[in-house]
C-alpha cells in the first residue's frame, strides 16, 4: 500500500516544472519500473533538474550515462521512475532511464520520500543528490534547507555505511530572474554544502561536493531555471570527473 501510494504521489507532483518556471509546458510523467541491472547502482536523486523535460530543458543524466558507457564503466542508473521520451541509443545501447527526480522537490520532499525510494529501487552504492534550487526560489531558509539535506544523507548513510553521495553545489538561475536577495541565498547554500561534505563524510562513506555553479552562465540555460543540451552536458561532465576521482571503477 505505502509504494502504491508513493508512486501516486510522484506521478501527481512531477507534472509539474520548478514553481518559478514561465512556461506552460508540462513534464511527461515518470513510469514506475522494477529496476534490474548489474555494477555500481547509481541513484540520481532531486527536483526537475534531475528529472528533465525534453526537447523543453534537458536532465545531466543521459550525457553522464554516455561518458560512463564510453569509459567502459559497469554501472546501473536506479529510482523508481522512468523517462516518457527516449533518448538515442549510444554505442548500441538503450538509455538506462532509472532516476528519482521530480518536478518541483525541495529537500523536505526528498527526506520525506527517501525510505520509500530506497525500498522501491534498492539500496544505492553511489547517490547524485541535485536538490535546494525549489527550497530557495520558495522561500525555504538556507538553514532549514541544510538541515533536511544532512537527514538524507544520514539515512542514506544508515541503509547503506560505504554509499558515496555527490552533492550539487547547484548552479543558479539565468542572470535576469536571479535577485541580489536569491543570488546571497544561493551563494550561501553552496557554500553551506561544501561544509555538509565534510561533516558526513566517515571513514567508509564519502560525501563530495560538486560545484556545478562555478562558470555558469545563461548560455547553459534552457529557460530561467533549468538546462539546455549543453548545460546538461557540462553538469554531466562534472559530475563523471567527481565519480574518475571518488569511485573505484566496475
Amino acid at each position: 500500500m505505502k509504494t502504491k501510494i508513493f508512486r501516486l504521489i510522484i506521478l501527481l507532483i512531477s507534472i509539474n516544472l520548478l514553481s518559478c518556471s514561465k512556461d506552460n509546458n508540462t513534464v511527461p510523467e515518470p513510469i514506475p519500473t522494477q529496476i534490474i541491472g548489474e555494477g555500481i547502482k547509481i541513484l540520481p536523486l532531486g527536483d526537475s533538474r534531475v528529472q528533465g523535460s525534453s526537447p523543453v530543458f534537458e536532465s545531466y543524466r543521459y550525457e553522464l550515462w554516455k561518458n560512463l558507457v564510453a569509459n567502459n564503466w559497469t554501472f546501473d542508473f536506479s529510482g523508481p521512475l522512468i523517462d516518457g521520451i527516449p533518448n538515442p541509443k549510444f554505442m548500441d545501447k538503450e538509455f538506462d532511464t532509472n532516476h528519482s527526480g521530480v518536478g518541483g522537490f525541495k529537500t523536505e520532499d526528498v527526506l520525506t520520500n527517501i525510505h520509500q525510494i530506497i525500498e522501491d529501487a534498492g539500496v544505492p552504492d553511489v547517490v547524485l543528490l541535485g536538490i535546494g534550487t525549489n527550497d530557495l526560489l520558495k522561500g525555504v531558509s538556507v538553514k532549514n534547507a541544510i538541515i533536511n539535506i544532512h537527514r538524507i544523507i544520514n539515512i542514506l548513510q544508515k541503509h547503506n555505511k560505504n554509499v558515496t553521495i555527490f552533492i550539487e553545489q547547484i548552479a543558479p538561475g539565468r542572470s535576469d530572474f536571479m535577485t541580489p536577495q536569491s543570488t546571497l541565498a544561493f551563494n550561501l547554500f553552496n557554500r553551506q554544502i561544501k561544509k555538509v561534505a565534510q561533516m558526513q563524510t566517515t571513514d567508509t562513506s564519502k560525501v563530495v561536493a560538486v560545484n556545478m555553479a562555478k562558470r555558469w552562465n545563461d548560455e547553459f540555460m534552457a529557460d530561467i531555471v533549468h538546462y539546455n543540451k549543453t548545460g546538461a552536458k557540462v553538469v554531466a561532465d562534472r559530475y563523471y570527473r567527481a565519480i574518475e576521482q571518488f569511485i573505484e571503477k566496475q
